[in-house]
């Protein structure tokens, strides 16, 4: 399986999908010191009110869906993510992700400390068994765990249920997947910002993948 190191966005998606609300700080100032295992956010995605990001254009959408939180992406070569509208530092993200439909050589994951559109850190995985962790740098791509996206065991392929632990606490990034440690990383660049969810494709477009069970957890 091959990654693409850097992906054209369009700023129009952008725009579509980030709207024009504004950011809640979830986490006041001065911070609390917090103890480890705090609940900083969930959601079970049974209401459409903890500020998710839902559209549907060109043949792509995200919707509240089954209980979940429901993207389909047609587009190739692209990504697409939502995000709740808060803030905080040092997380640890479960989540479950299930692939309902399109190809397996697919991403999509989690990400944690997004500042803007252009810059964050994402959790990936694929349906046919690769994993990475990814940072996005004024709008360029990198694999932060090596060259290229990297097999994994942990993962369970094609249209099975997989359960998503991502952290990031200082300048640590770890990704977990069905309880098995996969991917380990160091960058220091964001110590703050937003979570959400990412669907990606490759060549060939029409990845469906349903996020749900989503908890933040202080690590």
């Amino acid at each position: 399986m091959t990654f693409l190191f850097q992906r054209i966005i369009s700023l129009l998606a952008l725009v579509v999908l980030t709207g024009c609300s504004v950011v809640k700080n979830y986490l006041m100032e001065p911070t609390p010191e917090l103890q480890s295992g705090t609940i900083l956010f969930s959601d079970d995605f049974s209401t459409t009110e903890n500020g998710w990001k839902t559209w549907n254009q060109d043949n792509s959408y995200v919707m509240f869906q089954a209980g979940g939180l429901h993207f389909f992406n047609n587009q190739s070569n692209y990504d697409f993510w939502s995000k709740p509208g808060y803030k905080f530092s040092d997380v640890k993200i479960q989540a479950d992700a299930i692939k309902i439909g399109g190809p397996d050589n697919n991403s999509f994951g989690v990400i944690c400390r997004m500042v803007d559109d252009l810059n964050f850190y994402a959790f990936i995985m694929s349906s046919d068994g690769y994993a990475g962790i990814l940072k996005v740098f004024e709008g360029k791509y990198e694999l932060l765990n090596g060259d290229t996206m990297e097999f994994s065991s942990a993962i369970f392929k094609g249209d099975s249920l997989n359960k998503i632990t991502a952290e990031c606490h200082g300048n640590d990034l770890s990704l977990a997947i069905n309880g098995k440690n996969a991917l380990l990383a160091e960058d220091s660049d964001f110590l703050s910002g937003d979570i959400g969810f990412i669907v990606g494709t490759f060549d060939e477009p029409g990845v469906e993948v349903l996020f749900d069970n989503l908890s933040v957890i202080q690590p």
